[in-house]
C-alpha cells in the first residue's frame, strides 16, 4: 500500500471529531491547533495544500499600514501581535523586511501623512516593532536607492515588516498538524455533505486520481475554503447568502531591479504597491478588482500587466522593462467580507465564524497574517459549541520549524560529512524537523546532492524529498510551491529531463504519466502569460499521481 492509499484508508476508516475542508493556510492552521489540543482530525483539500490563494500572495507578514487611513486601528494592531507570534513559532520563514516608502509631489498622501501613520504604526506594535520607523530627506533617499525616480521626490519613509515563503508556511502546519495524529489528504474533493437527526455528520468526497469516492464522518464540519467559501456554504444550504466578495490580486515576477523593498503610491489611481526583492528577481504587486465567479482559472490580465508596468518604469525610470521582461505572473482572490457599499480598494480584511442550521461552520474573510488567531477562534468556536474536554491553544508558542529528532553524534556526523556546510544551514532553516529525512536519502544516494540545474540552489534531494515526506504529488506541486523552480527565469525547464527520472524512479511514474505530467506543467506555466493571445490547448487531463511509497 502506497503512503497515500494509506491516508485514504484513514480517511475512510475512522471516525472523527473534526473535518476540515480547506487546505489553504487557514485550514492548516485549524488542522494544526485541533490536533495539537488532542482533537482527532482530517482535513481535504481539492488541490494541493497552498495551491489557491495561499501561494498567490503578496508573501509579506504585515499589520496593515494602509488600513491605518480607514481607522481600522483594531485590525492593524491584531496584525502586528500576530507578526510577532509568527516571527516567534517561525523565524526562518518569517523575516524581517525593511521597507522604503517614497512622497513624490503629487502624492495622495503627503510627508506628513505617512510620518503620521509611521508613526502610529509604530505605537500599534508597541514592544513587538521590529524597527523604529525613520524618515529620509531625498538626498538620503537616493543614496539608500539609487534607482527611484528623481523628479519630484520629497522624502521618504523606512520602516520594518516580515516577509515569508507563503506555500511552505501553509504546508509547515500541514506537516505540524500530521505530527499531532491530523490525517490530511490533498487532491480530495468534496461532493456533498452528509447529513443525520437534521445535523451534518461528515462529507463524502472523491480522489481526484482514481475517482474513487468514500465517506469521512466527523462530529463537526468547519469550512475554511477562503474564497471559496460562498459555495461550499450553498453545498450545505442552498439558499445561503452570499458573504463573501472576492477580489482578485495579480502580481508580476520580473529581473531584479532595485536593492530595496519599496511601498510606493501609484500616481493613477493613488493605491498602495509593493516592489519587492524575492531571491534573484522582483516581485511587483498588487491590483484589485472584483474576481467574479472564475476563482479556479484567476490570471492577470492585459490591462492589470500594463497597469502594474506603468507604476514599475514610472518609479524606477531607468527600468525600462515591458511585457518581454516578465518572468512569470500569477493572480488569487482575497476572500473579503461583504460590507454594503463598501468598495474593493477600501475593504478591511476582517474575519467572522458563521454557522448554518445544518451546523456547518465557515471561517469567512481574514487575511494570512492572522491566520493563527483566525484558527485560533475556530477552534474555540467548535470545542465550545460542543463542549468537548480539549487542552489549552498553544499554536502560538509551539515552534513551526521544529528541532530535529534526537541522533547520535556520531550518525548526524555520518549523514553530514559530505555535505556543504551553506547547504546544510538551508535546508535546516527550510524544512527543520524534516532535514533528518532529507539527509537520511542523501546518505543512500550521494548523487543526490547535485543542483537540479545551475540556475537553482535546490539539490535534487530536496525533490525526493518532496515526493516522500511533503505530499508532492504532481511537477507543479513540486516546483511551483514545495520548491520555486518554476518562478525563475528558466522555471525548471533546462532541467526537465533529469527532474522527470527522478519522479520515474522515486514517484513510480510510468513514462506515459510523466509524459502528462510535464504536459500539465506546460500549461501551469503558460497560464502566467494568459495576458497574451491565448494559444489553442488540449483539455487537461486529470492530475496524475505520484506513487510514494
Amino acid at each position: 500500500m502506497t503512503q497515500r492509499e494509506a491516508i485514504l484508508a484513514r480517511l475512510a476508516g475512522l471516525r472523527y471529531d473534526l473535518l476540515v475542508i480547506g487546505g489553504g493556510i487557514v485550514g492548516a492552521g485549524i488542522a494544526r491547533d485541533a490536533a495539537m489540543r488532542g482533537l482527532k482530525v482530517a482535513l481535504v483539500e481539492q488541490g494541493d495544500f497552498a495551491s489557491g490563494t495561499s501561494s498567490k500572495t503578496s508573501k509579506l507578514i504585515h499589520g496593515g499600514l494602509r488600513y491605518l487611513e480607514h481607522g481600522h486601528l483594531r485590525l492593524v494592531f491584531e496584525g502586528l501581535r500576530e507578526r510577532h507570534v509568527l516571527r516567534t513559532i517561525a523565524p526562518s520563514l518569517v523575516r524581517p523586511l525593511p521597507l522604503l516608502l517614497p512622497v513624490y509631489a503629487g502624492d495622495a498622501r503627503s510627508v506628513w501623512k505617512i510620518r503620521a501613520g509611521l508613526w502610529l504604526y509604530d505605537l500599534l506594535a508597541a514592544r513587538h516593532a521590529l524597527q523604529p520607523h525613520r524618515m529620509l530627506s531625498a538626498r538620503r533617499t537616493l543614496e539608500r536607492e539609487p534607482a527611484l525616480r528623481v523628479d519630484g521626490l520629497k522624502a521618504a519613509g523606512v520602516y520594518a515588516d516580515c516577509h515569508m515563503d507563503d506555500a511552505r508556511l501553509c504546508l509547515m502546519n500541514i506537516l505540524q498538524a500530521t505530527r499531532f495524529g491530523a490525517v490530511c489528504a490533498n487532491y480530495v474533493r468534496v461532493t456533498e455533505f452528509l447529513k443525520a437527526s437534521g445535523r451534518l455528520c461528515g462529507a463524502s468526497v472523491r480522489d481526484s486520481f482514481t475517482g474513487r469516492s468514500f465517506n469521512v464522518r466527523a462530529a463537526a464540519v468547519i469550512n475554511a475554503t477562503g474564497p471559496w467559501g460562498d459555495r461550499l456554504r450553498r453545498l450545505s444550504e442552498p439558499s445561503a447568502q452570499a458573504r463573501l466578495v472576492p477580489t482578485k490580486g495579480a502580481h508580476l515576477i520580473l529581473p531584479r531591479l532595485a536593492q530595496e523593498a519599496i511601498f510606493t503610491q501609484a500616481r493613477s489611481d493613488s493605491r498602495l504597491l509593493f516592489v519587492l526583492p524575492w531571491g534573484a528577481y522582483t516581485l511587483v504587486g498588487t491590483t484589485e478588482a472584483p474576481a467574479g465567479e472564475a476563482l479556479d482559472d484567476l490570471a492577470a490580465s492585459s490591462d492589470e500587466v500594463g497597469y502594474l508596468l506603468e507604476e514599475v518604469n514610472r518609479l524606477l525610470p531607468g527600468s525600462h522593462v515591458d511585457e518581454a521582461d516578465i518572468i512569470a505572473t500569477f493572480a488569487g482572490a482575497r476572500p473579503l467580507l461583504s460590507f454594503g457599499g463598501r468598495s474593493a480598494t477600501t475593504a478591511s480584511r476582517e474575519h467572522a465564524i458563521e454557522m448554518d442550521r445544518w451546523g456547518l461552520i465557515s471561517v469567512l474573510g481574514g487575511k494570512f497574517t492572522t491566520y493563527r488567531r483566525m484558527s485560533q477562534q475556530a477552534v474555540d468556536f467548535v470545542v465550545s459549541r460542543y463542549r468537548w474536554p480539549a487542552d489549552r491553544c498553544l499554536s502560538d508558542q509551539v515552534s513551526l520549524v521544529e528541532t530535529l529528532h534526537p541522533v547520535t553524534l556520531e550518525y548526524w556526523h555520518e549523514v553530514t560529512r559530505r555535505l556543504d556546510p551553506d547547504l546544510l544551514g538551508r535546508c535546516l532553516l527550510r524544512y527543520g524537523a524534516g532535514t533528518l529525512p532529507l539527509l537520511q536519502s542523501l546518505a543512500k544516494d550521494p548523487t543526490l546532492a547535485q543542483p537540479v540545474c545551475p540556475h537553482h540552489e535546490y539539490i535534487e534531494a530536496e525533490l525526493v524529498h518532496a515526493l516522500q515526506e511533503e505530499f508532492g504529488c504532481t511537477l507543479v506541486d513540486l516546483l511551483a510551491r514545495r520548491t520555486r523552480i518554476a518562478w525563475s527565469s528558466c522555471q525548471g525547464l533546462d532541467a526537465l529531463s533529469r527532474i522527470t527520472e527522478l519522479l520515474q524512479r522515486y514517484g513510480g511514474l510510468s513514462a506515459a504519466q510523466v509524459e502528462r505530467q510535464v504536459d500539465a506543467y506546460r500549461r501551469f506555466l503558460a497560464s502566467g502569460f494568459s495576458f497574451r493571445p491565448p494559444q489553442p490547448a488540449e483539455p487537461d487531463p486529470q492530475p496524475q499521481e505520484v506513487q510514494r511509497t
